[in-house]
């Protein structure tokens, strides 16, 4: 084999490594920023849902109640126009499975970003956004000894006020501050930091959803 050829194959080699790093460094990067337009005063009205059941159609209700009025919660996400918006674009991703008993919610996958033209915040929706069949948005504790469903925040699993915090737990991971730094860290599978994150949107929004019988 001569040098040149060599040289060449060498070459060709490198570069298809640098492609497949390139592409796999893609797949982990969010995709450009889609920018959703809209009058800066108008929120949008509450999603129509047929293919949602009774527990996740009442909590998105009362989610969105509470973020349509302008209060300390509602405040806390960037105001109406904001939290609606997202909240919208959001649940409409939300599906039901079944996961192992301890995690409430789970969104994984490649993040899309976003801008709101009105407001001019940032938020992100993820590919994957499931709510536990099996977990403490669902299910209700029977025996006070058992550690599974557990609390969310103060309230009881299964809950009208538990099942509202769950979904305002998940906005929070969604909607960037004006800090450049999403409402809430992530949490994954840190549990202290997921206690913590639902504790804080609780002190947030803890007026409405004591209000939620």
């Amino acid at each position: 084999m001569s040098l040149w050829t060599s040289s060449v194959i060498s070459l060709l080699l490198l570069q298809t490594v640098q492609a497949h790093a390139q592409q796999a460094n893609e797949d982990n990067r969010p995709v450009t920023v889609e920018e959703v337009a809209a009058p800066a005063e108008d929120a949008p009205p509450p999603m129509v849902l047929v293919k949602k059941d009774w527990n996740l159609t009442r909590a998105y209700s009362d989610v969105f109640k509470i973020l349509s009025n302008r209060n300390s919660c509602s405040s806390f996400y960037g105001g109406p126009r904001t939290s609606t918006t997202v909240l919208n674009d959001f649940f409409a991703l939300v599906k039901t499975r079944t996961l192992s008993r301890e995690v409430s919610f789970q969104m994984a996958g490649r993040p899309r970003l976003f801008r709101d033209a009105a407001t001019g915040t940032r938020y992100r929706l993820f590919d994957r956004i499931i709510v536990n069949s099996s977990g403490s948005f669902y299910q209700r504790r029977t025996d006070p000894m058992l550690r599974y469903p557990s609390d969310v925040g103060t309230f009881a699993p299964g809950s009208r006020p538990a099942r509202a915090l769950i979904l305002l737990h998940e906005l929070g991971h969604l909607i960037q501050g004006e800090n450049g730094a999403w409402l809430i860290p992530d949490d994954g599978y840190d549990g202290p930091q997921s206690e913590a994150n639902t504790m804080r949107v609780q002190q947030a929004c803890h007026a409405q959803l004591a209000a939620l019988k």
